[in-house]
């Protein structure tokens, strides 16, 4: 069975806002919101564009939408987006729209609330364990300090591991597997917001090129590696090559 929750998207979001509570709460509202709208304007101008016009309109539309109403609602909150988070949300629309173009959801907005709401609350419960266990807060108010506590959990590291339990937890529930999706094209992007390591004795660029494609090209391995693991199926796919990133990430940052 297809999936009627935008597994790309969430695994995007996830990447991006997972560090706390709060911001995992808030973006996985608009991330369910911004694939409610992806299908609202498919269904509304299917029948009265043609086929070609209709993708480029749902595309620029829902990343439009998106990114606008994520730096609104983030502005609200009291934590603006910088300026490189705030692009990055245009992508999460872009997947948002993506999941809605490939997939025939057939306006079923009660199927995609369902799946999307429980992937986002295994998404809001796995930021709890994060905050906590990097700052000892929970909704920034602060509960308990520990000796294993390290702001290594608020890292991008934690954020793909988390990305891939998220993602794996939802498929378990709905005893369903994610199918054709682009997890390279999500490393490259997570590669380009936050590099696992720096290498400054290369200059500049040659060092900033070469921080970028190391873990891409580990991930490229890796993922060709995976497709002859025994995974069960809830992992298989996206899941655990979101899992598998998280750990090139943990090596790679020792250096």
């Amino acid at each position: 069975m297809k999936l009627k929750y935008p597994a790309e998207a969430f695994a995007f979001g996830i990447l991006l806002f997972s560090a706390g509570m709060k911001e995992a709460f808030t973006a996985g509202v608009l991330v369910i919101l911004s694939v409610a709208f992806a299908e609202f304007i498919k269904n509304l101008l299917e029948n009265v564009i043609p086929a070609w016009n209709l993708k480029a309109c749902v595309l620029i539309s829902t990343a439009a939408v998106t990114s606008s109403v994520f730096l609104l609602g983030f502005a609200f909150l009291g934590d603006p987006l910088t300026v490189e988070t705030w692009v990055m949300t245009l992508v999460v629309g872009l997947l948002s729209a993506k999941c809605v173009l490939m997939n025939d959801l057939e306006g079923d907005y009660g199927e995609i609330f369902w799946e999307s709401g429980i992937c986002w609350g295994f998404w809001v419960l796995l930021a709890v364990l994060r905050e906590f266990a990097g700052s000892g807060r929970i909704f920034g108010n602060m509960i308990l300090e520990m000796e294993f506590q390290s702001k290594a959990f608020l890292e991008m590291t934690f954020a793909f591991l988390t990305a891939g339990l998220v993602l794996a937890f939802t498929n378990g529930v709905l005893k369903k597997k994610c199918g054709q999706t682009h997890s390279l094209f999500l490393v490259v992007l997570a590669a380009l917001y936050t590099k696992p390591f720096t290498m400054e004795s290369f200059g500049e660029l040659a060092g900033l090129l070469w921080t970028i494609a190391v873990p891409i090209v580990l991930f490229i391995s890796v993922k060709k590696t995976l497709k002859f693991a025994r995974t069960g199926q809830a992992y298989r796919g996206l899941p655990v090559e979101m899992i598998s990133m998280g750990f090139i990430y943990m090596i790679l940052g020792i250096y």
